[in-house]
């Protein structure tokens, strides 16, 4: 299987230019915000933010000017993208055809890319949280003991992301290659760090790595909103997130998902402390250690002074200093350097100014 990364370049800039639209008048059309979030959805580089676009003025706009019934599927399509997984999606088309719009192929892809990402933000949720069955440690110890990698298992994947039908159990020869594919993507765009395990046919996600050149949507500031002569303008940049997971939109349409978020992000900040602490400890290791080295060599190049001036300045003499690894040479009487540090074996001569 051949799979190129995207261009960051070219693709941040039409999302730059897409996003623009969105703000390019007060009110937009239906038609036309129909057309700009379909555009939005299908967009290779655009993870998270979606939430952020219902809110702004031209879109509340628009939604007023829509049917009821237009305007919940609108907003219902959104929200998968936004906090949704594919599997939802299925669900929804089954109970009513209509409450969702029928999603084109590129954006079945992102969803399953997106629904990634949030397999793997719940099994962290639920690592933390020691109650953990779908998502296990993975089997590197030094993993395990530093904020351990996990490892979701194919078949737990596959099933997450529709590729097995329900009640079917996954198959190497029908199944893997797809679910590779939609992994290799996801790695590929940044939205998740992570490795395929073949062996144990699972993927392990990486504990901390820095996702590279990601285009942030999540609030009006990472949107670009400035205010200049009175008038919004938006502008897109790109930053460096660290994480192993791209983060998608905060979920608080109900007070059950929102005490999960909740629950993630006291779990994030939790382990960005420990990490924290674990860092500085290491730190103050670090410094302690090479404070005591230097003051071991001052103590000894203080006893080398102290024997020289008890040899006095017309002598020469070799000597081993105490607690060193070398042997001090000191030529009285004569024009050269006074004093020249010889390694043991005598092959080297190191001055001491």
């Amino acid at each position: 299987m051949t799979t190129a990364p995207l261009s960051s370049s070219s693709s941040t800039a039409a999302g730059s230019l897409l996003i623009d639209e969105f703000f390019s008048s007060k009110s937009l059309s239906p038609a036309l915000l129909h057309s700009l979030l379909q555009r939005l959805l299908s967009h290779p580089r655009i993870h998270n933010g979606f939430v952020d676009i219902l809110q702004l003025p031209s879109v509340q706009s628009a939604l007023e000017n829509m049917d009821e019934a237009k305007r919940d599927s609108l907003i219902a399509t959104v929200k998968l993208f936004a906090f949704g997984t594919i599997q939802e999606y299925h669900e929804l088309k089954e109970k009513n055809g209509d409450a969702v719009w029928t999603l084109t192929d590129a954006q079945l892809d992102k969803l399953r890319m997106l629904s990634v990402v949030s397999v793997a933000r719940r099994g962290q949720i639920k690592s933390s949280e020691k109650t953990d069955v779908d998502m296990i440690p993975s089997d590197h110890t030094a993993a395990a003991n530093n904020n351990a990698s996990l490892s979701i298992p194919y078949a737990h994947l596959a099933a997450e992301l529709q590729i097995t039908p329900v009640g079917t159990p996954f198959n190497d020869k029908d199944h893997m290659r797809q679910l590779e594919d939609v992994l290799i993507q996801c790695v590929y765009s940044n939205i998740i760090a992570g490795k395929l395990d073949q062996a144990s046919k699972a993927f392990v996600v990486e504990s901390h790595v820095a996702l590279q050149d990601q285009q942030q949507l999540s609030s009006s500031s990472s949107l670009g909103m400035k205010k200049e002569n009175g008038a919004n303008k938006s502008t897109t940049t790109s930053i460096t997130v660290h994480g192993s997971l791209l983060s998608r939109d905060i979920d608080t349409t109900t007070a059950e998902s929102t005490n999960t978020e909740v629950k993630r992000m006291i779990s994030t900040l939790g382990q960005f402390l420990s990490s924290s602490n674990k860092l500085l400890s290491s730190l103050e290791d670090i410094s302690n250690v090479s404070a005591s080295l230097r003051k071991e060599d001052e103590k000894r190049w203080r006893n080398v002074e102290k024997k020289l001036s008890e040899e006095g300045s017309g002598s020469s003499s070799r000597f081993r200093a105490p607690g060193g690894d070398c042997d001090v040479i000191f030529e009285g009487g004569g024009g050269g350097d006074p004093m020249e540090v010889v390694d043991m074996s005598g092959r080297r001569k190191v001055k001491r100014s």
